[in-house]
């Protein structure tokens, strides 16, 4: 067991002296400009509730049973564990691995992926747990539990799942993940914002939340996430300001991409990484005579 810790307590230090950099200077925040953004979005909640609520739920009620089947997939991946859970698995097997075991560039490029994953279990975590507080607060009723229209609120109520409407959840997951892809654009931002939507629209064709619960979480999601990364932009996490651009922090793992069959040797790596610790040696009995 000892072992393992002091293999824990190399590979924080590596990933110290890793992200050791110049910090980024970077504008303070404008509490004007603060507030207004807030006023904003809650105007949009607003608006969109009085103008949209009723009419899409009414609706979502005549999808046919096929509709509602692809939707209930799509859905699917509005939920954070699939996104928690293999960034916090990546994130304690690096932390695990002997990385003097294998190439400088391989462990480099773990370390960039362990950070990269390590950060978006925080954004997505803390998004959604600003969520879970806000829910009971509100205390807004789902669609499908109340027959007495979109303003059914029962405020610091801990009912669960029929009283917890706004924000959606689901939404302010795919938006924390969404400005991840956004703060830096790249190929996959299109991809990952299109699926933003298509998360936040099936959430409320299967009459699960209201067009206002989308948007709101959508707004918790992107706000959480930027001030997240915002911070970790300062501290040259992931991402780094270098010539007065953001740029993400992935030299590494970038170079063994384009060199092609270095990519393949990640895996292989990351197995001889882990193996497990060698067996302490063995001390011959004392001879007796």
């Amino acid at each position: 067991m000892s072992g393992y810790v002091e293999r824990i307590g190399a590979n924080w230090e590596r990933a110290a002296r890793r992200l050791r950099v110049a910090p980024a200077r970077l504008q303070p925040i404008d509490g004007r400009r603060v507030v207004l953004i807030v006023l904003a979005g809650v105007a949009l909640i607003l608006l969109t509730g009085f103008l949209f609520d009723a009419r899409l739920i009414a609706w979502s009620r005549t999808l046919s049973p096929s509709t509602r089947a692809v939707l209930e997939w799509i859905t699917r991946w509005g939920k954070s564990d699939w996104l928690l859970i293999p960034s916090g698995v990546v994130v304690v097997a690096v932390l695990l691995g002997d990385w003097s075991r294998v190439s400088r560039a391989n462990a480099a490029a773990w370390f960039e992926i362990a950070t990269f994953a390590a950060v978006l279990f925080i954004v997505v975590a803390a998004s959604g747990l600003t969520t879970d507080i806000i829910k009971p607060i509100v205390g807004r009723f789902r669609p499908d539990y109340v027959a007495q229209g979109t303003l059914a609120f029962a405020p610091f109520s801990f009912g669960g799942y029929a009283n917890y409407s706004f924000p959606s959840g689901h939404a302010t997951t795919m938006a924390a993940v969404a400005v991840m892809a956004v703060f830096v654009p790249g190929v996959v931002t299109i991809p990952v914002v299109l699926a933003t939507g298509l998360v936040a629209f099936s959430r409320v064709m299967l009459a699960v939340h209201y067009p206002s619960d989308v948007v709101g979480g959508a707004l918790i999601g992107f706000g959480v996430g930027y001030l997240i990364l915002r911070l970790m932009t300062a501290a040259g996490i992931v991402y780094a300001v270098r010539g007065g651009r953001r740029r993400h922090r992935f030299g590494i793992f970038a170079r063994l991409c384009r060199r092609g069959g270095r990519l393949s040797e990640l895996f292989p790596a990351l197995w001889v990484a882990l193996s497990p610790l060698p067996s302490p040696p063995r001390v011959p009995p004392p001879d007796p005579r």
